[in-house]
């Protein structure tokens, strides 16, 4: 009767240990995300519908709805700045650091809000293109349609002529950039 117990016992602790890692590490590239989604399968779904990076060259786009479509320009200075993309409750806010750029710079960029399979996903096409930031951008997007447990900075380079995984972090909080470029970023 008592290793019926224990047994049951070691599995009652088993079964909580595997929740803990489904719910806690949603952000792991092993972890089981929420949508059953691993940000890999985003990384497939970008490479395959923005072939070559282009907004339009890709198969199954056409299937995608756009949400939001915007291009803002904003000109930055050495003391650095706060400016948002807002579309209702959802908003990506950019910080750009105190020293960030060595001279006043004019920044644009267009963000088109996708409904993908997994969820929403931003692409943004970010100018001048190459421009390098001595301390990063910081972007924090405020989805108030997420319903994962992060959020993935996708970054297109233009050598592989792929997307690649920039960064993941809790959904909410900042990703950084480095250089402006065309990223795309996953809820």
């Amino acid at each position: 009767m008592k290793s019926s117990r224990r047994y049951v016992s070691i599995l009652a602790v088993l079964f909580a240990i595997s929740m803990s890692l489904v719910f806690v590490a949603g952000c792991t590239s092993n972890a089981v995300a929420p949508n059953g989604n691993s940000y890999q399968d985003r990384l497939d779904w970008l490479n395959k519908v923005f072939a070559k990076g282009g907004p339009d060259l890709g198969p199954g786009l056409g299937e995608c709805t756009v949400l939001y479509d915007t291009a803002m320009t904003e000109w930055v200075d050495s003391q650095g700045d706060d400016f948002k993309v807002v579309n209702g409750k959802e908003e990506i806010e950019f910080k750009l650091s105190n020293n960030a750029i060595a001279s006043p710079l004019q920044l644009t960029i267009h963000a088109t809000k996708y409904l993908a399979p997994f969820g929403s996903f931003w692409l943004l096409d970010c100018g001048p293109d190459g421009t390098v930031f001595a301390k990063p951008l910081e972007v924090k997007p405020n989805d108030e349609t997420t319903k994962n447990s992060c959020s993935v900075l996708f970054y297109f380079n233009p050598a592989t002529e792929e997307w690649e995984v920039e960064q993941a972090e809790p959904s909410g909080s900042k990703l950084l950039i480095n250089h402006f470029s065309k990223y795309g970023i996953a809820d």
